[in-house]
């Protein structure tokens, strides 16, 4: 029977690997064998995406953070990226939100300095912040 999830017990974070089925699974399915590994601290998992270009890191500091403005964000990405990778939203504390999303160089329409101005046009960005991840 095939299966749709992986999954291990380890009893320290020092014994935590990432076994060799799951990391052919991503190869198979990435031209490149770029994997993207990203840690969600508000939902404590780790997830992986395999990738083929440059990815981006997009980071908006937001307040207050709602569906209608994260709706209002995502419109506006929308005009320069054609997907998101992944993304999350969280408040830390009543006047700091962030939004974060990950994109691919490939699936971008404008180029990467752009971003900024699109986004600032929305009343409730208080900050933007792009960086992009490195290879190890």
């Amino acid at each position: 029977m095939e299966e749709l999830t992986h999954s291990s017990i380890y009893k320290s974070a020092n014994e935590v690997k990432i076994s060799d089925n799951i990391i052919v699974a991503l190869s198979e399915i990435t031209k490149s064998n770029n994997i993207l590994s990203i840690y969600s601290m508000n939902a404590r998992a780790v997830y992986f995406f395999p990738v083929i270009s440059d990815v981006y890191k997009l980071s908006i500091q937001i307040y207050p953070l709602t569906p209608e403005i994260v709706a209002r964000i995502m419109t506006k990405i929308s005009e320069f990226a054609a997907k998101i990778i992944y993304s999350t939203g969280l408040c830390l504390v009543e006047n700091r939100c962030f939004w974060e999303g990950f994109l691919q160089e490939k699936d971008l329409t404008r180029e990467i300095d752009n971003i900024k101005d699109i986004l600032e046009s929305i009343a409730e960005v208080k900050d933007i912040t792009i960086i992009k991840i490195l290879n190890h």
